[in-house]
């Protein structure tokens, strides 16, 4: 290994055969998904994929309204400061009590069941919180158990959504569904709150009401994807228990130099980005400056995921993750020595955008090394490690700018940056692969995809 891309070579994606070979004919330009269409003309990423990405979309995007109406909600029933914040928490802790078990769900149920089952009991939620908002403000437990069943909802549907754009898409076009993926995340992160904030004007139940809407806008999408085949009882072995399950997961991903890597990389820049969020506020240069840099964190974000693409079919993993990381230490200065004006907005947004090209390249590697059969457990658990001790992010930077003051606080979050850059790129260099763990390989070990038939995709 060299630290590309596994299979990368002279073809980057080339699947075993090259071209033109066997691999070709495993994927008949006349049949995709059912319908009678080449890859091309379905932009390369297929029916299926577009059904998926916009059922989710519209879900993602009323969820982020929603985000914000719930600790507004919380606020006005009791009108107390602190019940706003146990409505974030309570989202929080159910993200966090799901993640885990989401994966064990999306490496062995039918995929399309859950992920239907998950869009409807978001609906479910979302439709009764709106009928209760209706008739005035609902007790507080009423929102704190919304907002935890949301929070289990989301986490739930992510790892499974991950695993069946693996299956549906193929290998040379990954990036491209990863890039799309993220850029819709920011899109939901700018606008949602937006959304928001215009329909609690009117009244919260349109909130919930709305993003009711949305899943049901999933559910229909994901109705409309392949049905999976059904095992016969006896076609497979007993699976482990559920714990069992879990840390094999865990196990695959601590064998893996890079997935080692990709957890601590997420986990500190989500403390980076987390604690940005506190220094921007305490900044000064009032609210419309303050807003102006806010913003500036979304369309560097949304810049980032559209460009993400591109870079990881060029960037080996390692490299790439490394030089994006590094951009992320170099702007952090920039933002300092600009601090209080307008010029600040530059290094912010380029920080900003390079979060999802790292993220992309995760992602996309991630894929590639999993065994299909742990591609759920090994996505969530990557994702469950990193979220850990993001909450503490806005705490840790509002402590050490008191401490240190704000040029302080980021000198020292650009030097932990730069060494996290460099342990990355000594670490992951050269063993990105999974070894024998990966289970059976293609072009330069990396594990063999079998994605022709779409309906196995929506199939633990």
């Amino acid at each position: 290994m060299d630290g590309r891309r596994p299979g990368r070579g002279a073809g980057r994606h080339r699947r075993p055969g090259g071209a033109g070979g066997p691999s070709a004919a495993r994927h008949p330009a006349t049949v995709r998904d059912g319908v009678g269409v080449s890859a091309a003309a379905a932009g390369g990423l297929g029916r299926s994929f577009w059904l998926l990405y916009g059922g989710e979309s519209a879900s993602a995007l009323g969820t982020a309204a929603s985000v914000i109406a719930l600790p507004v909600v919380a606020l006005r029933a009791g009108g107390d400061i602190r019940q706003a914040g146990l409505a974030g928490t309570a989202l929080s802790v159910g993200v966090l009590l799901a993640r885990l078990p989401a994966g064990v769900l999306a490496d062995r149920r039918e995929r399309r069941t859950v992920l239907l089952t998950g869009n409807a009991a978001g609906a479910l939620v979302l439709a009764a919180l709106a009928l209760s908002a209706s008739g005035g403000m609902p007790p507080l437990w009423a929102v704190l158990v919304a907002a935890l069943l949301l929070g289990a909802v989301g986490s739930t549907l992510a790892p499974v959504e991950n695993v069946v754009v693996r299956c549906f898409v193929r290998p040379e076009h990954l990036p491209r569904a990863v890039g799309l993926l993220q850029s819709r995340t920011a899109v939901a992160a700018m606008a949602g709150p937006v959304a928001g904030g215009a329909l609690l004007a009117v009244h919260p139940s349109w909130v919930f009401a709305v993003d009711a809407g949305s899943y049901l806008a999933a559910v229909c999408c994901v109705a409309l994807l392949p049905k999976g085949r059904r095992e016969r009882p006896g076609d497979e072995p007993a699976a482990p228990g559920v714990r069992a399950a879990l840390a094999e997961g865990v196990r695959f991903i601590w064998r893996v130099p890079f997935l080692r890597y990709a957890v601590v990389n997420a986990a500190v820049l989500n403390l980076v980005f987390n604690g940005l969020l506190i220094v921007v506020v305490a900044s000064g240069g009032g609210a419309v400056h303050i807003g102006v840099l806010t913003a500036a964190l979304g369309t560097g974000g949304l810049a980032g995921s559209l460009l993400a693409p591109a870079l990881a079919r060029r960037l080996p993993p390692a490299r790439g993750i490394a030089l994006g990381t590094a951009v992320v230490a170099l702007a952090l200065p920039g933002f300092t020595l600009a601090q209080g004006h307008w010029t600040a907005v530059l290094p912010l947004a380029l920080a900003a955008a390079a979060g999802p090209v790292v993220t992309v390249l995760i992602a996309v590697t991630q894929m590639e090394v999993t065994p299909p059969g742990l591609q759920g457990r090994v996505h969530s658990g990557i994702g469950f490690l990193a979220q850990l001790v993001a909450p503490a992010g806005p705490t840790l930077a509002g402590l050490c700018a008191h401490a240190f003051g704000l040029t302080g606080t980021v000198a020292g979050a650009a030097v932990v940056v730069v060494v996290l850059a460099a342990v990355g790129l000594a670490a992951t260099a050269g063993r990105t692969g999974g070894g024998p763990a990966a289970g059976p390989t293609g072009a330069g070990g990396a594990p063999e995809r079998r994605n022709d038939n779409p309906a196995e995709a929506v199939h633990g």
